[in-house]
């Protein structure tokens, strides 16, 4: 088949070389294989890891999520209970300043009824006192020095004008 001995050298080379290549071929793909395969056994590996660590983040995240949900709960709370007493204390304070307003009212008409009771009581003694001074002062009796030092208090006059007699 060959044609010369250095014709079936050269075929035999290429054959060497062919086997070679393909010996070749076959090793690098048995390696490719082999780090493909390794490289999904560490993949696998490396996932597995992330989800037991996404499961660890997610259970602490839903945790700390309830925490914080109870605690608003319990601020609601607290805050409503704090309401409810602020109420309460509203309607107590709007009865106790109705019922001051009443009594200040009630003062106020009670000095007012007083201040006029006064008002009559000194014009009532005012008048007294002038019928006591025309009394005294007809026969020319003089006033006792009592009556006559309550009457230079209030700057009332003692003696009595010829023309009022």
């Amino acid at each position: 088949m060959n044609c010369s001995i250095a014709c079936s050298r050269q075929c035999r080379e290429r054959r060497r070389l062919e086997k070679r290549r393909t010996g070749f071929r076959a090793a690098a793909r048995t390696l490719v294989a082999v780090e493909r395969s390794d490289g999904q056994a560490r993949l696998l590996a490396a996932e597995q890891q992330y989800q037991r660590s996404l499961e660890v983040q997610n259970a602490a995240a839903v945790e700390e999520f309830h925490t914080a949900i109870l605690q608003r709960d319990r601020t609601i709370d607290d805050l409503r209970s704090q309401l409810q007493r602020l109420a309460t204390i509203n309607v107590d304070l709007c009865g106790d300043r109705a019922e001051t307003k009443a009594e200040s009212i009630e003062l106020r008409l009670e000095g007012a009824r007083f201040l006029g009771t006064r008002r009559t009581d000194v014009q009532d003694l005012m008048q007294l006192a002038l019928r006591l001074l025309q009394l005294t002062d007809r026969p020319g009796i003089p006033l006792d020095p009592p009556t006559a030092e309550i009457y230079r208090r209030r700057g009332w006059n003692t003696k009595i004008p010829a023309r009022s007699r």
